[in-house]
């Protein structure tokens, strides 16, 4: 029995094992959690009830399935199984699902699930009740997207609860929802949801045969997932949007993009993606179209701060300081007097220090995450300008940079461009402004470059069809955004 225990977890083959209970008591001997119950049903006819305490509801199980095989008159009289199969057929079991298989792997697939299973030795069948019934955390209140005017709710590790949360926000029978297995042990369901009519078709196809090819033990994280779908590997900018919020994915779906559902993680992907995604929020579509055009274009300015400004500093101090003010050049030239460091040096040193503080930020104990601030501020600041390891000016190069970065509502695309930012600081200190404009076109090459399931990185500045790009950096009113009829986007598709 041992043996084909290994057979089913470690190498997912189909096996062929009898339908009965010491198939399942082989499979299960170590797992103290697994209930098998002897029922008999007017002392002549012994079946076998086997589920998973935790995953099945045991009131269900007690009530609707074990107390009437027990005591409802229709099951008392029975003496064969044949008899109980086609009472059981007949709906005397009033459950609301209820499904017969004589196929061992199928049952201890949906076992794990939290259905019941009911088996009948000498038929060699068995009945699969849905009875899933395990604990699940409440939907909450977003914790990394907050939101002013839009929604509170937010996605929960429960897969069905999810789909619920989409159905009542879009009620159409056109917002598809497939499930699929991935995960050889795991066999962790995946969801993906799309808007029929609306997303391309070719799209959906491509991305459906990519999940179905992955070949992976477990889907316990997103990433798992993420590796296998993209299409650039080699790159640090996010291809794959993530949202806790249902609203905003609900809006993707109706602008033609496609939805992944995890079972297990409370955060959903959306693809494709381009640049402009990572730059756009839920709440942009809740306040008024002229401040909201206005802060999106003051992020895309931080963004290139963030980008540009250390490395600009580095470049005009090291290569081109006839570029600035007399007064100003003097001021910086004695500020790195007695700095041991070159001014490169310094803004990578500080960069890192900055983003020290960020990770210890978030891994700390809560009751002491303060003191991470306090401490950060006096050794980053005062402390490191007494003691001339770094220059005034740079500090403040540097902390303009961090917090214009901060801004970017895509935690993984600041990351990004974090990194660029140290990449254009390193080709500043050979060349100045040179080597600068050098990373620049390098990093628009790269992401021209990209490409997300077929689609450019650049969208919509690099499509060639111009579509949506109203919204990609001005946010027109609703009743002027261009609005593609069902015709018009079956069009697109082919």
């Amino acid at each position: 029995m041992k043996k084909i225990r290994t057979d089913i977890i470690n190498l997912n083959k189909k096996v062929d094992l009898p339908m009965e209970v010491e198939s399942f008591k082989g499979l299960f001997a170590n797992s103290h959690d697994c209930v098998f119950t002897e029922v008999m049903i007017n002392k002549e006819l012994t079946v076998h009830l086997v589920f998973v305490d935790g995953l099945a509801n045991c009131t269900n199980v007690m009530d609707f399935i074990l107390k009437p095989l027990t005591t409802l008159e229709k099951f008392t009289n029975i003496k064969d199984e044949k008899k109980l199969i086609d009472v059981i057929k007949g709906g005397s079991l009033y459950y609301i699902s209820v499904k017969e298989t004589n196929d061992v792997n199928l049952a201890v697939e949906l076992l794990l699930m939290g259905t019941a299973v009911l088996i009948l030795k000498e038929a060699k069948i068995a009945f699969l009740f849905e009875t899933r019934g395990f604990e699940s955390r409440s939907i909450q209140v977003p914790t990394e997207e907050t939101s002013l005017k839009g929604s509170k709710d937010a996605f929960v590790e429960t897969l069905r609860t999810n789909t619920a949360m989409l159905r009542r926000k879009m009620r159409t029978p056109d917002l598809v929802i497939e499930e699929l297995i991935v995960g050889k042990v795991s066999k962790t369901k995946v969801s993906v949801s799309y808007i029929d009519g609306i997303a391309n078709d070719q799209l959906v196809k491509s991305l459906r045969e990519r999940l179905k090819k992955i070949e992976t033990d477990q889907v316990l994280f997103t990433t798992v997932i993420e590796e296998e779908i993209i299409d650039s590997q080699y790159t640090p900018f996010p291809q794959v949007e993530y949202t806790e919020k249902p609203d905003k994915f609900c809006s993707a779906l109706l602008e033609g993009r496609i939805g992944i559902i995890i079972d297990g993680i409370p955060f959903t992907m959306i693809i494709p993606t381009s640049i402009v995604n990572f730059f756009q929020t839920t709440d942009d579509y809740s306040h008024n179209y002229i401040v909201v055009s206005i802060i999106r274009g003051i992020r895309y300015l931080l963004a290139a701060v963030a980008l540009i400004v250390p490395a600009f500093y580095v470049a005009i101090t090291s290569f081109h300081l006839e570029m600035i003010p007399e007064g100003l050049a003097l001021s910086v030239i004695s500020t790195e007097k007695g700095v041991p460091f070159p001014i490169f040096i310094e803004c990578i040193l500080l960069s890192i220090a900055f983003q020290t503080l960020i990770e210890a930020g978030a891994r700390i104990w809560s009751s002491i995450g303060g003191m991470v601030s306090l401490v950060g501020a006096l050794i980053v600041g005062e402390a490191a300008i007494t003691a001339n390891f770094i220059s005034p000016g740079v500090v403040v190069v540097v902390a303009a940079a961090a917090i214009a970065n901060y801004t970017i509502p895509n935690k993984d695309f600041a990351f990004a461009i974090w990194i660029w930012e140290i990449i254009l600081i390193l080709l500043s200190s050979v060349i100045g402004l040179y080597g600068m404009v050098i990373g620049i076109i390098l990093l628009i090459h790269h992401w021209a470059q990209m490409e997300v399931m077929g689609e450019p990185y650049l969208a919509p500045f690099a499509a060639t069809d111009g579509r949506n790009s109203k919204d990609a950096i001005i946010r027109s009113l609703f009743v002027f955004k261009k609005k593609e009829s069902l015709d018009e986007q079956s069009k697109i598709n082919e």
